[in-house]
């Protein structure tokens, strides 16, 4: 059964449980865990990474198996049946907007579109910023703590709704703080002979990497760091500005932007749908 999504759909779903459809949430869990394929006319790109693990996996489970282990290891509790239930009439609007764009950024990255796919990546991370504090303090029961975290936040001295999001993943209580320091591993390295460049101007342009090994072309960098390393790519590439004395990518550093993206945008994608599983595991969990 294909589900249609704002010119998009979701497909190889198999038998749904009822009113499954029309839970947003749900269909998003099984984009994000590797189990549907997405499509839009000839295009049928069938998603089998599972995001959430860190680092992801490629998903060999079935999906109402893989979907059942998700319950339990984001500590959800319940059944599918109970999850589509309380699911399904809430927060219809902003969940239904993450699915688009990670139904988007699938799509992209099966055409080999990185630069296109970094793009919805992005926008997620904006989407996000704000809400997902906002979400996570309305599941709370210490609500004079809760005031006290989010005034705590507030007050900081952050830049804009990246910023607030920043300090708020920094308190630990949303994604614990062990998983904050969680590194990863991009590889610059690739047949067209430009990981040099691409390592290089990584390098160049984000200074917070856990490490970095020049001979091997490859960086580490935690999962807390990640927002600030996406934020930072895209301003230095998406502007290209000369007097602004920020020293922005050019295409003679970054010669093939697909294959340049192609690199970060797994690591990118995998932060944020950890970040919208724990999301769906704040607010609906038993």
């Amino acid at each position: 059964m294909a589900v249609q999504i704002s010119g998009s759909a979701l497909d190889g779903l198999g038998r749904l449980p009822k009113n499954a459809d029309n839970s947003y949430q749900y269909l998003l869990v099984r984009l994000l865990l590797g189990t549907a394929t997405v499509c839009r006319g000839s295009i049928r790109a069938k998603q089998v990474t599972d995001y959430s693990s860190l680092p992801a996996t490629v998903q060999n489970r079935t999906p109402a198996i893989a979907f059942k282990d998700f319950l339990v290891s984001y500590s959800l509790g319940g059944t599918v049946e109970r999850f589509v239930k309380v699911t399904r009439g809430d927060n219809r609007e902003f969940y239904k907007e993450i699915l688009s764009e990670f139904l988007n950024f699938h799509l992209h990255a099966f055409q080999d579109k990185n630069t296109s796919a970094f793009v919805f990546l992005y926008r997620i991370l904006e989407r996000i910023s704000y809400t997902v504090p906002l979400l996570y303090a309305a599941t709370q029961t210490d609500y004079i703590g809760t005031f006290k975290d989010l005034k705590a936040i507030l007050h900081a001295d952050a830049e804009g709704e990246l910023g607030l999001f920043k300090k708020f993943l920094g308190q630990g209580k949303f994604i614990d703080s062990i998983k904050l320091q969680v590194v990863q591993r991009i590889s610059f390295s690739c047949s067209s002979g430009h990981g040099a460049s691409y390592y290089d101007l990584t390098c160049e342009k984000f200074k917070s990497f856990a490490s970095v090994d020049q001979a091997a072309q490859e960086v580490e960098i935690k999962f807390s760091e990640i927002p600030e390393f996406l934020k930072t790519i895209r301003n230095r590439f998406f502007h290209s500005r000369t007097g602004d004395g920020r020293g922005n990518i050019t295409t003679i550093s970054m010669p093939d932007s697909d294959e340049y993206f192609a690199k970060i945008n797994p690591v990118i994608a995998s932060f944020l749908a950890i970040i919208v599983l724990h999301t769906l595991s704040s607010k609906y969990h038993v």
